[in-house]
């Protein structure tokens, strides 16, 4: 909990700041609108006038100590006051004349400070002075009398009020300091209180400790809408990096596997799972794989729309009895990348994923394919991806900084585990912690084809032993007669390919000399054909 705070603070501390700063300029604002008072403040020694031994001196002073609390009471009374505002004609009643004034008496002494607030300093000094002197006649006329009629208790004045230079209220330093203090309170109760009521994942940490699962990959956030798999449009961004970067995470999560077969799933809608799964498609096909790529989502298929390619047929046509597999499949560019879409929405996607036709459909498909990615429907709504996933190696689940929500990440969590799902990590997508790393990958499109070039016929069993589907342009060109290759061949010049204006879709992309050239000393020669002349000598 003081992890998530803590982190909630580094990503809104400019609230924080600015609700400090907020504070201190209130409070100097308010000072400087309000008016200013200014104090003036006078002392009286209060003694006796009799006692001529040392006993009669103590007993007075202790007597005078005793009754300084009766003399600072009486100073505000109308009996003090009444007489100060006749002499200096103030508007005020003794009520709110008192309300101005405060008396005070140091412990242990026999002295009465009088302070006067007041909007002119002159007026404080003048009204101070005038209330000590008042006090200082009543207390003689109220004080007991002596035989030969004196008072007992005499009051001098010991400090006159002069008239202040500085206004007493308002004060700014502290006002400054109370408002800044406030604000810096308030702007954290916002934060803390946002966080509280805020379930979203806000950062791949979090995102780790809500799904106890490991982090394989993070995607950085892009700007605008993107209408086409960024590893097409960008291939040497930091974007399209990262997906190279889950594609390697990807190969030890799934470390021991040949054949392996995933699925893309999220909590919600909207978090980027079909895009995240054709980006990944396109980075494993580029390390020379066989790669088939599935649009499982049978409730809003988008792989076909972002890969530009057919969706009239597909997964359900075949899970249907429609077609079959070969039929549907389509080459997406120049590599090794089939894919297959979703096809005509069914009334029952639950019924048809979870067939017989389907797991067979499956087993088929890791037979033929290195590495199978199934793009599949979020499983907060529906439970396509955990009936999809216990028939494949595991699942990577999407979490995305602006969609994803604690709760729903957890339940997506235990619906795959609950299901006999593997969960081989999440994928934290839009982070704005990814920043462009200097200017050593580039924005603009290159004028390179995506993916690699198709492998000569049987270099795919060769290198698993496994039989390799050839599509109908290889099978057709396996069918033409080898051309001969000259005795020398001449050294070709590599030449750079011109920046294309913009950029093409790798399906309307076709192998060509452009995408790969081989230099002279990596050409192999045809194997001579025999002579039959000399074979048939040779045997006689």
């Amino acid at each position: 909990m003081n992890k998530q705070y803590g982190q909630a603070f580094r990503r809104f501390w400019y609230v924080v700041v600015i609700a400090t700063i907020v504070g201190a300029v209130a409070g100097f604002g308010l000072s400087q609108l309000a008016t200013p008072v200014y104090t003036a403040t006078t002392s009286s020694y209060f003694s006796l006038n009799f006692g001529g031994t040392a006993t009669d001196l103590s007993q007075g002073a202790t007597y005078t100590q005793n009754q300084m609390l009766s003399f600072a009471q009486l100073a505000q009374t109308p009996a003090v006051l009444q007489p100060v505002i006749d002499d200096l004609k103030l508007t005020e009643t003794p009520a709110q004349l008192a309300g101005a004034i405060s008396v005070t008496t140091p412990q242990n002494t026999v002295i009465l400070q009088v302070a006067v607030s007041d909007t002119s300093p002159q007026q404080a000094a003048t009204i101070a002075n005038a209330v000590a002197a008042s006090l200082g006649s009543t207390v003689e006329q109220i004080a007991p009398k002596t035989a030969t009629g004196k008072p007992t208790v005499s009051v001098r004045v010991i400090a006159r009020a002069a008239v202040p230079e500085t206004a007493s209220s308002p004060n700014v330093r502290l006002n400054v300091l109370a408002g800044l203090i406030l604000g810096l309170i308030v702007g954290a109760l916002i934060v803390v209180l946002r966080e509280a009521f805020d379930t979203r994942v806000h950062s791949a940490d979090t995102a780790v400790e809500v799904a106890k699962a490991p982090l394989v990959g993070t995607i950085p956030r892009e700007r605008g809408r993107l209408q086409a798999p960024i590893l097409v449009s960008a291939p040497l961004s930091v974007g399209a990096e990262a997906y190279r970067q889950l594609r390697s995470n990807m190969e030890f999560v799934t470390l021991g596997s040949p054949n392996r077969a995933i699925v893309v799933t999220s909590s919600v809608p909207g978090e980027g799972k079909s895009m995240i799964s054709a980006n990944l498609a396109l980075a494993l096909a580029e390390t020379g794989q066989r790669v088939l790529l599935v649009d499982a989502d049978l409730r809003r298929p988008m792989i076909a729309t972002y890969s530009g390619l057919t969706g009239g047929a597909g997964l359900t046509s075949v899970l249907a009895g429609r077609a079959e597999f070969e039929d549907v499949v389509q080459r997406w560019g120049a590599g090794e990348l089939d894919v297959l879409a979703a096809g005509p929405i069914p009334p029952n996607p639950s019924e048809l994923l979870s067939s017989r036709r389907m797991s067979d459909l499956l087993a088929r498909l890791r037979g033929e394919y290195d590495v199978v990615v199934i793009d599949t429907a979020p499983l907060g709504s529906v439970a396509d991806a955990s009936i999809l996933a216990r028939q494949v190696d595991g699942a990577l689940v999407v979490v995305d900084r602006t969609q994803a929500r604690r709760q729903l990440l957890t339940q997506t969590i235990d619906s795959l585990h609950k299901s006999g799902s593997t969960v081989l990590g999440i994928v934290f997508n839009r982070d704005r912690s990814l920043k462009q790393r200097g200017a050593y990958y580039l924005r603009e499109t290159p004028s390179r084809r995506l993916g690699l070039p198709a492998r000569k016929a049987g270099e795919h069993e060769a290198g698993s032993g496994k039989a390799s589907r050839k599509h109908p342009a290889e099978e057709d060109a396996a069918q033409e007669p080898a051309a001969q290759e000259p005795a020398e061949q001449e050294p070709v010049e590599q030449e750079t390919p011109a920046p294309e204006p913009e950029a093409v879709a790798p399906a309307e992309r076709t192998p060509s000399d452009q995408d790969v050239r081989l230099a002279p000393d990596e050409l192999v020669p045809e194997p001579a054909q025999p002579d039959p002349e000399t074979t048939s000598s040779a045997k006689a």
